[in-house]
Protein backbone atom coordinates (compact mmCIF):
# COMPACT_ATOMS: atom_id res chain seq x y z
CA UNK A 1 0.00 0.00 0.00
CA UNK A 2 2.50 2.53 0.63
CA UNK A 3 4.22 1.86 -2.83
CA UNK A 4 0.82 2.86 -4.06
CA UNK A 5 0.84 5.81 -1.82
CA UNK A 6 4.24 6.75 -2.99
CA UNK A 7 3.64 6.86 -6.94
CA UNK A 8 0.13 8.23 -7.02
CA UNK A 9 2.11 11.94 -6.27
CA UNK A 10 4.35 11.28 -8.79
CA UNK A 11 1.52 9.57 -11.61
CA UNK A 12 -0.58 12.79 -10.63
CA UNK A 13 1.97 15.30 -11.89
CA UNK A 14 2.85 13.40 -14.62
CA UNK A 15 -0.37 13.62 -16.24
CA UNK A 16 -1.32 17.37 -15.38
CA UNK A 17 2.14 17.95 -16.55
CA UNK A 18 1.52 17.00 -20.12
CA UNK A 19 -1.89 18.65 -21.39
CA UNK A 20 -3.12 17.29 -25.06
CA UNK A 21 -3.41 18.74 -28.09
CA UNK A 22 -6.11 17.68 -30.85
CA UNK A 23 -3.08 16.09 -32.40
CA UNK A 24 -2.04 14.10 -29.49
CA UNK A 25 -5.33 12.89 -28.76
CA UNK A 26 -5.73 11.46 -32.17
CA UNK A 27 -2.02 9.39 -31.71
CA UNK A 28 -4.28 7.75 -28.97
CA UNK A 29 -6.26 6.06 -31.90
CA UNK A 30 -3.04 4.41 -33.29
CA UNK A 31 -3.27 0.77 -32.12
CA UNK A 32 -3.77 -2.37 -34.52
CA UNK A 33 -7.38 -2.34 -33.72
CA UNK A 34 -7.40 1.30 -35.58
CA UNK A 35 -4.56 0.28 -37.98
CA UNK A 36 -7.11 -2.74 -38.85
CA UNK A 37 -10.08 -1.05 -39.41
CA UNK A 38 -9.65 2.05 -41.15
CA UNK A 39 -6.68 1.63 -43.26
CA UNK A 40 -7.92 0.48 -46.78
CA UNK A 41 -4.81 -0.13 -49.66
CA UNK A 42 -5.70 1.70 -52.65
CA UNK A 43 -8.51 3.86 -51.27
CA UNK A 44 -7.34 5.82 -47.85
CA UNK A 45 -6.03 9.43 -47.96
CA UNK A 46 -3.07 11.06 -46.88
CA UNK A 47 -6.27 13.77 -44.94
CA UNK A 48 -7.28 10.56 -43.72
CA UNK A 49 -4.48 9.46 -41.65
CA UNK A 50 -3.62 12.90 -40.63
CA UNK A 51 -6.81 13.10 -38.79
CA UNK A 52 -6.83 9.46 -37.66
CA UNK A 53 -3.53 9.29 -36.55
CA UNK A 54 -2.08 12.62 -36.25
CA UNK A 55 1.45 13.93 -37.98
CA UNK A 56 3.67 11.49 -38.98
CA UNK A 57 6.98 10.71 -36.68
CA UNK A 58 9.12 10.48 -39.80
CA UNK A 59 8.40 10.98 -43.54
CA UNK A 60 10.87 10.23 -46.70
CA UNK A 61 10.09 11.68 -50.38
CA UNK A 62 10.66 8.78 -53.20
CA UNK A 63 9.38 8.96 -56.89
CA UNK A 64 6.71 6.85 -56.06
CA UNK A 65 5.48 9.20 -53.40
CA UNK A 66 6.08 9.35 -49.51
CA UNK A 67 6.67 7.06 -46.92
CA UNK A 68 5.32 7.94 -43.47
CA UNK A 69 6.16 6.16 -40.17
CA UNK A 70 4.79 6.06 -36.87
CA UNK A 71 6.06 4.72 -33.69
CA UNK A 72 5.09 4.16 -30.68
CA UNK A 73 7.12 3.07 -27.75
CA UNK A 74 6.85 3.10 -24.15
CA UNK A 75 6.23 0.76 -20.75
CA UNK A 76 3.57 -0.16 -18.65
CA UNK A 77 3.91 -0.77 -15.11
CA UNK A 78 1.42 -2.97 -13.00
CA UNK A 79 1.06 -2.86 -9.35
CA UNK A 80 -0.54 -5.58 -7.72
CA UNK A 81 -1.49 -5.55 -3.94
CA UNK A 82 -2.48 -8.13 -1.26
CA UNK A 83 -4.05 -7.24 2.04
CA UNK A 84 -5.05 -9.51 5.17
CA UNK A 85 -6.75 -8.31 7.68
CA UNK A 86 -8.21 -9.53 11.34
CA UNK A 87 -11.05 -8.02 13.26
CA UNK A 88 -11.77 -8.86 16.88
CA UNK A 89 -14.41 -7.13 19.11
CA UNK A 90 -13.07 -4.33 19.92
CA UNK A 91 -10.09 -3.50 16.84
CA UNK A 92 -8.89 -4.25 13.68
CA UNK A 93 -5.48 -5.34 13.06
CA UNK A 94 -3.86 -6.27 8.95
CA UNK A 95 -0.84 -6.24 6.96
CA UNK A 96 -0.24 -5.66 2.86
CA UNK A 97 2.52 -6.47 0.43
CA UNK A 98 2.92 -5.47 -2.99
CA UNK A 99 5.10 -5.87 -5.78
CA UNK A 100 4.96 -4.06 -9.13
CA UNK A 101 5.66 -5.59 -12.61
CA UNK A 102 6.36 -3.81 -15.59
CA UNK A 103 7.66 -4.15 -19.13
CA UNK A 104 7.99 -2.41 -22.74
CA UNK A 105 6.20 -1.98 -25.98
CA UNK A 106 7.15 -1.04 -29.65
CA UNK A 107 4.83 0.02 -32.42
CA UNK A 108 5.81 1.13 -35.96
CA UNK A 109 3.44 1.70 -38.79
CA UNK A 110 4.95 2.20 -41.68
CA UNK A 111 2.57 3.84 -44.58
CA UNK A 112 2.95 3.84 -48.54
CA UNK A 113 1.97 6.85 -50.39
CA UNK A 114 1.82 6.77 -54.12
CA UNK A 115 1.80 10.36 -56.43
CA UNK A 116 -1.71 11.08 -55.86
CA UNK A 117 -1.67 10.80 -51.89
CA UNK A 118 -3.46 7.55 -51.63
CA UNK A 119 -2.30 4.67 -49.59
CA UNK A 120 -0.38 2.07 -51.69
CA UNK A 121 0.45 -0.31 -48.48
CA UNK A 122 1.46 -0.28 -45.12
CA UNK A 123 3.16 -2.84 -42.89
CA UNK A 124 2.98 -2.93 -38.73
CA UNK A 125 5.32 -4.47 -36.30
CA UNK A 126 4.43 -4.90 -32.62
CA UNK A 127 6.54 -5.90 -29.96
CA UNK A 128 6.22 -6.44 -26.47
CA UNK A 129 8.85 -7.53 -23.77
Amino acid sequence: MRLVWTLAPILLLAACSHPESGMEKSRGNLTMGGVQTKLVDGSTTKAQVMEWFGSPNLVTKTKEGEIWNYTRQGTAAELKNSSVGFWFLVGASGSSTGFAQSGSYSFDLLLRFDNNDVVMDHKVLQTAF
